[in-house]
């Protein structure tokens, strides 16, 4: 962490909502939002188009090293990523990037490669961390922390409402089987396993307004 700033970390499952409540809590704290998923989108996108497999971890990390992903934000567009100087944000969200990414992130070359990029994102400004082990690993100095839990059919409707506005489709119980095979890959996986950290303030977002969640956890900041 950069000495003098503040970091709140957002850590939880995929389509919890931790994305909006960090982006929020990010707008009313004043803080940058960090989106740490969109690194390794990144990484994936990149292994899609070299056709590379995603599970070799030597070729992979050989491949990041070739390429320069940065991450930007300002508070219009908030988190862009370019991979050597070109702007990707529509090639990186698609579901097959989202399964690639989610086997690289397995790798130790890959989260090895952008700890720094993360630690120092967007310095000197406060940040509000947002990821899977944010917590944990990226951040542990960091307070509060929270942690971002919703019901798993709740998530799978948020997720297809998501594809949806984009043009795609899938059927709920598809999304909903690929959400539960990634929340126990993350929890199981041996390096930087999705879990609260010590201490974390863990929020089940499956009722409620996003509006009334985050000032609960505005309040958990400057309280």
């Amino acid at each position: 962490m950069t000495i003098g700033r503040r970091v709140i970390t957002v850590d939880g499952v995929g389509a919890s909502g931790k994305s909006a409540l960090a982006r929020l809590l990010a707008e009313r704290l004043g803080f940058a939002h960090l989106n740490s998923g969109l690194l390794y989108r990144a990484a994936g996108y990149l292994v899609s188009q070299a056709g590379i497999e995603a599970e070799d971890n030597s070729a992979v990390g050989a491949l990041l090293s070739r390429h320069a992903i940065e991450l930007k934000y300002d508070r219009t567009t908030g988190n862009q990523v370019f991979i050597d100087g070109v702007l990707r944000d529509g090639e990186i969200q698609t579901q097959e990037v989202a399964k690639v990414a989610s086997l690289v992130a397995k790798l130790s070359s890959v989260r090895e490669h952008f700890v720094e990029l993360q630690r120092t994102a967007f310095a000197p400004a406060g940040v509000v961390a947002e990821g899977r082990d944010m917590g944990t690993v990226i951040f542990p100095a960091a307070h509060p922390k929270f942690f971002i839990n919703a019901d798993l059919r709740i998530r799978a409707e948020r997720r297809r409402a998501q594809l949806l506005s984009k043009g795609e489709n899938a059927s709920l119980e598809t999304i909903e089987s690929e959400l539960a095979r990634r929340d126990y890959e993350d929890a199981h996986r041996t390096l930087a396993p999705m879990k609260p950290a010590e201490g974390a303030i863990v929020i089940d977002n499956s009722n409620g307004t996003l509006d009334e969640v985050v000032e609960r956890m505005y309040w958990q900041v400057v309280g």
